[in-house]
C-alpha cells in the first residue's frame, strides 16, 4: 500500500442495468452509513450507459460488454485496480446493503487488511467454486475461499495476479476466465488466493466478516421493494430506481 499511512480506499462496485434499483439501495445505505473512504466508483458495459438511470454523485466508469454478464463482472472485479487509482479496494455488489453505521477502519489490522474466510466451508470438493483457486493456483487452498464481498484488497495484488496467470497458464487472465466458465471461476477465491501466497504481510485472515454490517441479498430471486421491511428505516424509500449520491 505505498507504505501509506492513512490509505485511500474507493469502493468498488461492478453493476449493470439489470441491477439498477439495487444499485440504487446500496449507494443510499453508503451514503448513509459508510465512513472513511473517498469515493464510490461504480463500473458497468457499455450497453448499460443508456439503461442505467441516474446515479448520483458517484464516479463511473465504463468496461467491455460479454456474452455471459455473470462471468464479465469477475473478470472487471479482477481489474478494479485500471479503474481506481486508490491504495485499498473495498468490493461491494449491488445487491449488497449495509444497514449500520460502519467506518473502513474496520478493514484494518494495524496496517494489514483483515480479510475473511471460511474454516468449514459448506461448497463440496467438486463444486466448480470451490475448485477456482485449486485449478488456477495448482495446489489446494487450506481454507474455503469463496466468500462473497465485502472484500478489501491492496491495489497491487490485481498487477500481481493478472502477471501470475501469464506465467502459470500462458494467457491472460481475461483468456483464462472465459475458458473455465461461470460456473468454474470465482474472482474473489483468486483475489483470496493470491493475498494468501504472496500477500501474508500485507493481510490478516478472520473467519469474522471485516463489515459484519453489510447485507448481501440475491438479485436474481429477490428485488429491493421486497425486502425493504427488512431495512431500517433510514433507507425507506418510494421510488428504488433513483440512485442517490454517494
Amino acid at each position: 500500500m505505498a507504505g501509506s499511512a492513512s490509505p485511500t480506499v474507493d469502493v468498488f462496485i461492478r453493476s449493470y442495468h439489470r441491477d439498477r434499483a439495487w444499485l440504487a439501495l446500496a449507494l443510499r445505505a453508503i451514503a448513509h452509513y459508510l465512513h472513511g473512504h473517498r469515493r464510490v466508483v461504480v463500473v458497468m458495459p457499455r450497453s448499460s450507459r443508456d439503461r442505467m438511470g441516474e446515479t448520483g454523485n458517484v464516479h463511473v466508469e465504463y468496461c467491455a460488454d460479454y456474452a455471459d454478464d455473470y462471468l464479465g463482472q469477475q473478470i472487471t472485479k479482477l481489474h478494479a485496480d485500471l479503474h481506481t487509482d486508490a491504495d485499498v479496494i473495498l468490493h461491494l455488489d449491488s445487491d449488497q446493503v449495509l444497514v449500520a453505521p460502519c467506518d473502513v477502519r474496520q478493514l484494518f489490522d494495524g496496517a494489514r487488511i483483515r480479510i475473511d474466510y471460511r474454516a468449514d466451508g459448506n461448497r463440496p470438493a467438486t463444486d466448480g467454486w470451490r475448485r477456482a483457486a485449486r485449478d488456477f493456483f495448482g495446489d489446494e487452498p487450506p481454507w474455503d475461499l469463496t466468500v462473497p464481498p465485502p472484500l478489501a484488497m491492496p491495489r497491487e495484488l490485481y498487477a500481481g495476479l493478472r502477471a501470475f496467470c501469464l506465467r502459470r497458464h500462458g494467457c491472460t487472465l481475461i483468456d483464462y476466465a472465459l475458458r473455465q466458465g461461470a460456473d468454474r471461476f470465482c474472482e474473489f477465491a483468486l483475489l483470496r488466493g493470491y493475498a494468501l501466497r504472496f500477500a501474508g504481510d500485507l493481510c490478516t485472515w478472520s473467519t469474522a466478516p471485516p463489515l459484519p454490517q453489510c447485507r448481501t441479498f440475491w438479485s436474481r430471486r429477490e428485488t429491493p421493494a421486497g425486502i425493504a421491511a427488512q431495512l431500517p428505516a433510514a433507507l425507506a424509500q418510494e421510488s428504488w430506481t433513483t440512485c442517490p449520491s454517494a
